[in-house]
């Protein structure tokens, strides 16, 4: 949907909408993603062209600037200290037409989104992880880019009543369906959620498919490990085996994906440092990563701590078990219903890590 009119129309047919509103650029207090990550000023720097730019706004105000050949100010833009700067500056442009901006400010945005969300693996799972949902930058100030409105209005619950073109939230939702066909490779998936008990045969798959990886990749595997909740003794969990292979570059395929995939493993999912492989049956998952990166520290840390701590992990189990009763659009958005408890044990884990001294060498 790329207008407040495709949702009205959606409306009407008697489809249920659901949305996410934003507005600001704060991170939140917890340290955790969130919906301000989708303003235009949060701060991901981003290479574009071998140009580096702070944030999406310096982005759409430099393209603004050279879409009208006005270098000088494109200049200064780039120079910019803080988005605000950048969005006076782009106000300055000289040459400047209503007709031709609004011709083009809708692509240059998306462009500069694509680029912001595809280069920081964490911004767009975020992304990802809002599915179906209506994206609505409820700025009460901006009715071109927003929707006129504050988030509480209680105006902001139907396009019907908005007071804004809501621009951004439509780049934005065109941003996420482009990443789900870089990033999931067949594009999304509903697949039913079951939780069961603890398999101790989990661990008998897991040194399996170890030595079926190990013999594919030899020493490009600088370690393989067990992780997620199949590798926590007494964690209910969904039937699937998660396993992380940490590499020297994930992003340099070439070392690494053709063997997996001829020793019969699938590519599912291409992120930055990231990527998923899978089994045909669907029943064991390869995460490869970066050696030393924070994907390899996190999730060693998170199942480490989790069979170190009993109310965690009951706690945990407690909230994928509630979440397995209700219908999710894909996968992506169960995933990202269980991120706030996942970050808070997180933050748990390394106050313990850095008082232990634990490291990702820790036995297992």
């Amino acid at each position: 949907m790329r207008s407040v009119e495709d949702l009205i129309r959606a409306e009407d047919a008697g489809r249920r909408l659901k949305y996410v509103w934003f507005w600001g650029h704060e991170p939140r207090r917890d340290g955790r993603i969130g919906a301000s990550c989708l303003s235009q000023w949060w701060p991901a720097e981003f290479t574009v062209d071998d140009l580096v730019f702070p944030t999406a706004e310096h982005y759409m105000m430099h393209r603004k600037a050279l879409l009208f050949g006005d270098g000088e100010t494109a200049a200064r833009i780039l120079r910019a200290r803080h988005p605000n700067e950048a969005k006076n500056l782009g106000r300055e442009v000289r040459g400047y037409e209503d007709e031709v901006w609004a011709a083009h400010r809708f692509d240059i945005v998306v462009a500069g989104n694509l680029a912001k969300f595809g280069q920081h693996a964490l911004l767009g799972r975020y992304l990802l992880g809002t599915s179906d949902r209506v994206l609505v930058e409820a700025s009460p100030l901006d009715p071109i880019w927003g929707i006129g409105l504050a988030a509480g209005d209680e105006r902001t619950t139907s396009p019907r009543t908005w007071l804004g073109a809501n621009l951004l939230g439509f780049v934005l939702m065109a941003v996420r369906e482009q990443l789900v066909g870089e990033s999931l490779i067949g594009g999304r998936e509903k697949r039913d959620i079951t939780i069961v008990e603890h398999d101790p045969t989990w661990a008998e798959r897991f040194r399996a498919e170890r030595s079926r990886i190990r013999k594919a990749l030899g020493d490009n595997a600088i370690r393989i490990d067990h992780v997620g909740s199949t590798a926590v003794p007494g964690l209910a969990a969904k039937p699937v085996v998660d396993i992380q292979v940490s590499v020297a570059d994930a992003n340099r395929e070439e070392t690494y994906l053709p063997q997996l995939e001829a020793a019969g493993y699938h590519l599912r999912v291409r992120q930055p440092d990231h990527r998923m492989v899978r089994t045909e049956q669907l029943d064991v998952h390869v995460h490869i990563c970066p050696s030393g990166g924070k994907w390899e520290r996190d999730h060693l840390l998170f199942g480490d701590w989790l069979r170190a701590t009993p109310a965690d992990r009951d706690a945990y189990e407690k909230l994928k078990r509630d979440l397995a009763t209700r219908d999710w659009f894909d996968m992506n958005q169960y995933a990202e219903a269980k991120g706030g408890l996942i970050d808070e044990i997180l933050g748990r884990a390394r106050e313990w890590a850095d008082r232990t001294g634990w490291s990702v060498d820790h036995p297992r």
